[in-house]
């Protein structure tokens, strides 16, 4: 039961991180966005390491880096497809990526798959049909674009989410510290890049005003909280449970789209996405 609250509370944090990081992409670069987020982020994760001494060790570092890499890749694809929208759509089709890769990866490394996790995994796969049918021209379809990035960054989640659990048990915080390094070293060549590239074009760069960089470091802050959350999660109970669990975090990301930007949702939609979300919970069930 501690594994599944964690998870909750992860899911309730990433949802809340991803609502104020795709409103932040619709104002300014997602590259720049993110890589600014990360680098709150990691500052964050430092002050807090201070109290819970984290251990470093080779293997730490190794899937630490590689959780690294998936952070960069997923976070940049879904602030771009949140900010392409609409927000009810991207993250719900971006969560059912994210909670069916680790369930296989789990499968692949001898986790037993029970019958309620193949039925599970059937209504999940119904629902993301669900989710992308729109029969009402008040609701706008997700570009394909959008479609794509979203993918991409469920991909993305999925990896950090396999990757951190690879992690020793006693290397505390440390696989949290490096991806964060990763990350932002990923996305600052990024921005020294795009910033190359928009001098040569004559673009101007993206204004951050104070009430952007406030999203983004709301962003940033509850992003590592559900970081944390998922890493205590998964030492405390089952990596395909966990994740599942964890991704539930559309509920939140919806809920603040209904509720700031007035996003409409079909019938039909809501089915899918209850769908998604009994999915989910059967599979951890």
């Amino acid at each position: 039961m501690l594994a599944i609250g964690l998870g909750l509370l992860a899911a309730a944090s990433y949802g809340a991180a991803d609502f104020f990081g795709g409103l932040a992409s619709r104002k300014a670069n997602p590259i720049r966005v993110t890589g600014i987020a990360l680098f709150i982020g990691l500052i964050f994760l430092l002050l807090v390491s201070v109290f819970l001494q984290p251990e470093f060790s080779s293997e730490t570092i190794l899937f630490g880096v590689l959780a690294g890499i998936c952070s960069g890749l997923a976070l940049t694809m879904f602030y771009a497809a949140l900010a392409l929208g609409p927000i009810s759509i991207v993250s719900p089709l971006t969560a059912v990526a994210g909670a069916v890769l680790p369930v296989i990866v789990d499968v692949a490394l001898g986790q037993a798959l029970g019958a309620f996790t193949v039925l599970a995994l059937v209504i999940i796969i119904a629902a993301a049909g669900l989710v992308s049918v729109v029969p009402s021209k008040h609701v706008p379809l997700p570009s394909l674009k959008a479609l794509l990035l979203s993918l991409g960054g469920g991909a993305g989640f999925a990896g950090i989410f396999v990757f951190l659990d690879q992690t020793p048990a006693d290397s505390g915080i440390a696989p949290l510290v490096v991806m964060r390094i990763v990350g932002v070293s990923m996305l600052g060549l990024a921005i020294i890049a795009l910033n190359s590239r928009d001098r040569k074009l004559s673009k101007p760069k993206d204004k951050f005003p104070k009430i952007l960089i406030g999203m983004i470091a709301i962003s940033a802050v509850l992003d590592v909280s559900a970081n944390l959350f998922f890493l205590i999660g998964t030492r405390e109970g089952v990596l395909a449970i966990v994740a599942v669990v964890t991704s539930l975090y559309p509920i939140g990301t919806v809920a603040l789209a209904r509720i700031v930007l007035k996003e409409k949702l079909a019938n039909l939609q809501w089915t899918g996405i209850g769908l998604a979300i009994f999915g989910c919970v059967l599979l951890a069930i």
